[in-house]
């Protein structure tokens, strides 16, 4: 009898184990299995040796060079369709941490949103997330990218107005026809909480006023002419590995009205940022059995933050201060002048060359390549930076290796003007892990 019972349960079990499955970290709470809750984590692990601008320090001493290892980034995700209507989202993580970095912990909340569909046409959502508007890489994927780092000039408002890109927000998106759409309505994180951001106005030259914040808008509508891509998450992929068709064309906004300051002839004045980009993103499988894929993109930036207003920005910065004497103006480090009044313009492109070894074992290359052209007001000579590189996907976005150049300009103000003076580099070599 008791053995039966032992046989009949185990039946059971080994029935709703096959019809009702679990894949890793995702769990199904239904048996329809559109109902779940899932887990993610990824982190991208960098080794670097860079050029850094003159008279930046380390420790109050000068360095011409340094090499170093960081974590450029660790996330860990918890993910759940409540309902057939409910989507609730949840992220740990943190960026840059590197020798230079306090000690203790440094995970933080990144994301923590609900959102509530009503059909394919139309969502809406509240929180702290990564949905944002102006481009397609205004809110990049973070683990799906294809250049080793996101393109600053798509981030205008990064650690200023934002947190890591997150904003407290009330969003709106969806789909109708080859449409896809996004808008949404925040409300800035005050400017006082990043150091960085010079706390006076200055004359002629507008910053982030440190006055409470008024609403901040943003949108971004693409048309999708060949495959779709899906809107589940904010984020935009940096490249499919020729898994999808795309072309899309796409334009967007931010504006937020008195968001910066400066003086006039010593009066204080304000000045609205109003942000205009449109963009277009191609993917292109060449032989998709083979997995060879063309992937490019083209950005247009059309950046008014007010007079003269320019920003040098030094991600994972190496070093952590700056002999004035000495000094450019780009500032410590691997900083250079990457946002500002006036137009831009971003182009990516890279070669997905077919699966390596026998049965495909070995993974797969691709070489890539990156510029930003920007016409600043503030800067004498145009700013260009570029980005060469290469990618080795062992296993997908799941297990990367990445090597990248990178070079940039140095400015020094002579005589009233920012010119070029001369150039630096910065050598990456990136291993990124994805577990969803």
């Amino acid at each position: 009898m008791s053995l039966s019972l032992h046989l009949n349960a185990q039946k059971i079990k080994q029935e709703k184990t096959k019809s009702f499955p679990n894949k890793p970290l995702k769990w199904y709470l239904n048996k329809d299995q559109n109902h779940w809750i899932g887990i993610h984590t990824y982190a991208q692990l960098s080794g670097r040796v860079n050029q850094n601008n003159p008279g930046s320090l380390v420790n109050n001493q000068l360095e011409k060079t340094t090499t170093d290892i960081s974590i450029r980034r660790f996330r860990l995700g918890i993910k759940s369709q409540v309902s057939d209507h409910l989507f609730i989202y949840t992220q740990f993580g943190t960026n840059n941490l590197n020798y230079l970095s306090s000690k203790g912990p440094s995970i933080k909340l990144l994301d923590a949103y609900a959102e509530y569909n009503f059909s394919e046409e139309f969502s809406i959502g509240a929180g702290k997330s990564l949905w944002n508007g102006l481009s397609r890489f205004s809110a990049p994927s973070t683990s799906k990218l294809m250049v080793v780092d996101v393109p600053f000039i798509a981030l205008p408002t990064v650690n200023t107005t934002d947190d890591l890109l997150r904003n407290l927000s009330i969003f709106t998106k969806g789909k109708f026809h080859k449409f896809d759409y996004r808008f949404l309505v925040s409300k800035p994180f005050p400017i006082q909480a990043n150091s960085s951001i010079p706390a006076d106005p200055k004359e002629g030259i507008a910053e982030f006023t440190s006055s409470p914040s008024k609403i901040q808008y943003a949108g971004y509508i693409k048309y999708e002419f060949l495959g779709s891509e899906s809107n589940k998450y904010a984020s935009h992929s940096g490249t499919y590995l020729g898994a999808k068709k795309i072309l899309s064309l796409g334009t967007g906004f931010k504006f937020q009205s008195d968001a910066l300051c400066s003086l006039e002839q010593g009066i204080e004045s304000f000045h609205d940022m109003t942000l205009l980009a449109a963009d277009i993103f191609v993917e292109l499988p060449i032989n998709k059995s083979k997995g060879s894929t063309f992937t490019s993109y083209l950005g247009f930036f059309k950046y008014d933050f007010g007079p003269n207003y320019l920003r040098s920005i030094g991600a994972n910065n190496p070093t952590n201060g700056l002999d004035s004497e000495n000094a450019s103006f780009n500032g410590k480090g691997n900083a250079y002048p990457v946002l500002g009044t006036g137009t831009s313009f971003l182009y990516q492109f890279g070669y997905l060359f077919p699966k390596m070894g026998k049965n495909n074992t070995k993974g797969q290359l691709q070489p890539y390549g990156r510029v930003q052209y920007s016409d600043f007001d503030r800067l004498s000579d145009p700013m260009i930076a570029f980005d060469l590189g290469v990618n080795w996907f062992l296993n997908n976005h799941k297990s990367k290796l990445t090597l990248n150049a990178q070079n940039r300009p140095i400015f020094y103000n002579q005589e009233d003007n920012l010119e070029e003076d001369n150039r630096k580099w910065m050598f990456v070599l990136q291993y990124q892990f994805k577990i969803q």
